[in-house]
């Protein structure tokens, strides 16, 4: 049985990936298309990290990136990646991605149109 491809995903798909679990990605836009950014782990795990800056839960910007997972499930004749969480790492996980930064406010609502 082949392995689909993950992704690409575009910035909206990611959104709608955060907004699954209560997330909302900046308003101006995340990066236009997510492919070669993904780490994969044994045969049937993945994840994406974005950058904590880019994410808030209501106006609260988390400290770490936050991980989108997917897991590759089969089912008899074919397999297909699934979205399987989307959290903050917790302190000490290592990440591509980028922290919030101590300058940064922790409560920072999104300006009309995002960051840009």
């Amino acid at each position: 049985m082949s392995v689909p491809a993950l992704g690409p995903f575009f910035s909206d798909d990611i959104a709608g990936f955060l907004a699954e679990y209560g997330y909302m990605a900046n308003p101006a836009g995340l990066v236009g298309q997510y492919s070669g950014d993904f780490t994969f782990e044994r045969d049937s795990w993945a994840w994406l990290d974005v950058n904590a800056i880019a994410v808030r839960q209501g106006d609260i910007v988390p400290d770490r990136p936050i991980r989108i997972s997917f897991r590759l499930e089969y089912n008899g004749a074919f397999a297909q990646w699934k979205l399987l969480s989307v959290e903050e790492l917790p302190a000490g996980v290592a990440s591509k991605a980028l922290d919030r930064e101590l300058d940064f406010p922790k409560v920072s609502p999104w300006p009309p149109g995002g960051i840009k």
